[in-house]
């Protein structure tokens, strides 16, 4: 946790705000910040920060805001779509869009995924602490917008997506010349991830009927984690 994570809710109109729980614990124990010293802290959605501990006890800190901070982070302006993975696979992408600052997360079920992974959780309770998790790394500001389709058909929303799709696929062409990724229209680009097991001969059909692109990360097979890992890698250091 480089980076301490403020809702803007929890800031009062004096511009300070009483830090308890973990937040607490690692100000104190991790950092060993004392009264006049300084952390960074990260606002979701508004921006990056300099607070100054105002005064800690054994069961809180208090931090008041001491200067604006330049954004630390670009995010990424993509948005990604996963086959219902693992719950702590789950976990992992979670922490990696909010790292990066990906603008969206979507999970589906398709049809050969355990519907049963719904039932966690990562996909009720969990997944916005699991980003938030990310920005405290990066100091990312922006906050992914995450999309739980589990009522929902994948094949409808792909065939209903207003911009480029990319389909993941080991056995799709490289798209990923060393030239700027930027410059092809990121910002509305859909990255679709299907499961480790791979495309069915009806996904792939499905794809040629509706001119989507098959993209591939490499002629290996790659857990889902590390395929977004990758994936996010590419853009970003470009």
């Amino acid at each position: 946790m480089n980076w301490i994570v403020i809702e803007a809710s929890e800031i009062s109109s004096e511009q300070s705000v009483h830090i308890t729980g973990i937040r607490h614990h690692h100000i104190v124990s991790i950092l060993k910040k004392k009264a006049s010293e300084s952390v960074l802290v990260v606002v979701p959605g508004i921006g990056n920060f300099r607070y100054q501990v105002e005064g800690i006890s054994n069961q809180e800190t208090i931090l008041k805001a001491e200067e604006n901070l330049p954004r630390v982070l670009e995010p990424l302006p993509i948005h990604c779509l996963f086959s219902l993975p693992r719950p702590q696979t789950a976990k992992k992408i979670l922490h990696l869009a909010g790292a990066y600052g990906i603008t969206s997360l979507h999970f589906f079920a398709t049809e050969s995924k355990n519907k049963e992974y719904w039932t966690s959780p990562v996909y009720s309770k969990d997944w916005k602490e699991l980003v938030l998790t990310g920005l405290s790394q990066t100091g990312n500001s922006q906050m992914p917008s995450v999309h739980l389709g589990q009522r929902e058909n994948w094949k409808q929303f792909l065939s209903s997506w207003k911009g480029p799709v990319q389909i993941m696929d080991r056995e799709g062409k490289n798209g990923f010349p060393n030239s700027n990724q930027r410059d092809f229209g990121l910002k509305e680009t859909l990255f679709v991830f299907g499961p480790e097991s791979g495309w069915k001969e009806s996904d792939h059909l499905f794809f040629k009927e509706h001119n989507l692109n098959q993209t591939s990360l490499g002629n290996i097979n790659l857990r889902t984690e590390f395929a977004f890992s990758s994936l996010l890698y590419l853009l970003f250091k470009s």
